[in-house]
């Protein structure tokens, strides 16, 4: 027979329970975004403080003076140490974070902190190609990094929520950097995979940011909990975006053809000699954006886009090329 104190304490762990599960999915007001004049960061920033949910949102930096956000954001300074993580949680529903995925113990330390400030969504640095995907370890070692965090992440689901978002490659930021993608806009040339009609997923950086802004609304906060949300821009091909090039500046694009196969096994091997060196890690995912490892074309399955659930507005494609290269034009002048 349990005693009267056995009975009160499961009476408390039951309470302590549904106040937890409760706690989870009360609605988000209170933002906090890591890595906030980021690639991703930025964006994330505008549209949470233009949403209609009205979210008041805190921009997290280490350098002030690299800020430059609506007057309604808030800018804080942080070393991200665990002493300024807690601060910066407290009061806070919801932690967006938009940091590089290389350091597991800092984003632990996230995870740690935002569990013990009563953090009601985490939506941890997750943004690319598949994770959750088998091969995804196989095909980009890197990637291993990502499964540990939300491995660990899925420990906590009864103290708090999590949502991770799949976007494959970044549209509008693979034509400013020269070889990013295979693209090289300063020479007008172009490395083209597999013939270019192999189809694969794209997000511009302002999508996600909407994406993001959407999973924290009171609309779809229930639904994207505990999930992994896949959306992107578009789904296309490398000689779909050569025609569009070509169309728009009026140039043709100079070609050279290359395998994944081949391109992932010269960067898998520079891999194994110097893993500390960016360039072959950055060769391993441009081959899974083209189709090595079926990591980036999950438009094609059941359930795949979250795009239409999110009420994510359709993009132009076109229209999306010419602005990313009126941005790259403008910073090389």
């Amino acid at each position: 027979m349990n005693s009267r104190h056995d009975l009160t304490n499961l009476r408390y762990d039951r309470t302590s329970t549904l106040s937890t599960m409760a706690s989870q999915h009360r609605p988000i007001t209170n933002v906090v975004v890591l890595g906030s004049t980021g690639h991703v960061g930025i964006p994330t920033v505008i549209a949470l403080s233009n949403h209609p949910a009205r979210f008041t949102v805190t921009a997290v930096t280490r350098d002030k003076s690299q800020a430059s956000f609506p007057p309604n954001v808030r800018v804080v300074e942080s070393d991200l140490s665990r002493r300024s993580l807690r601060s910066l949680f407290q009061n806070q529903d919801a932690v967006v974070s938009c940091l590089a995925t290389s350091m597991v113990d800092q984003q632990k330390d996230i995870v740690d902190i935002a569990v013990e400030c009563g953090i009601a969504r985490l939506i941890p640095s997750e943004y690319g190609l598949d994770s959750t995907h088998p091969n995804a370890a196989k095909f980009v070692p890197v990637t291993k990094t990502k499964i540990e965090n939300l491995d660990y992440i899925r420990q906590f689901e009864h103290r708090l929520s999590w949502t991770t978002l799949v976007t494959g490659s970044f549209f509008d930021r693979q034509f400013g950097d020269p070889g990013w993608f295979g693209w090289n806009m300063a020479e007008h040339q172009a490395t083209i995979f597999d013939g270019g009609d192999v189809e694969f997923e794209t997000t511009n950086l302002s999508q996600i940011g909407a994406a993001i802004a959407a999973i924290l609304s009171p609309e779809h906060l229930e639904e994207t909990a505990n999930q992994v949300v896949f959306v992107n821009s578009f789904t296309t091909t490398q000689n779909k975006v050569v025609a569009a090039l070509e169309k728009i500046t009026g140039r043709k694009m100079m070609i050279e053809h290359e395998t994944t196969a081949a391109f992932r096994e010269r960067a898998l091997e520079a891999h194994r000699e110097d893993p500390t060196v960016f360039g072959p890690v950055a060769d391993l995912v441009t081959a899974s954006v083209y189709g090595q490892g079926g990591l980036n074309l999950y438009s094609k399955s059941a359930g795949g886009l979250w795009n239409d659930r999110l009420g994510l507005e359709e993009e132009d494609f076109l229209g999306s090329i010419e602005k990313a290269l009126a941005v790259y034009t403008k910073s090389e002048a």
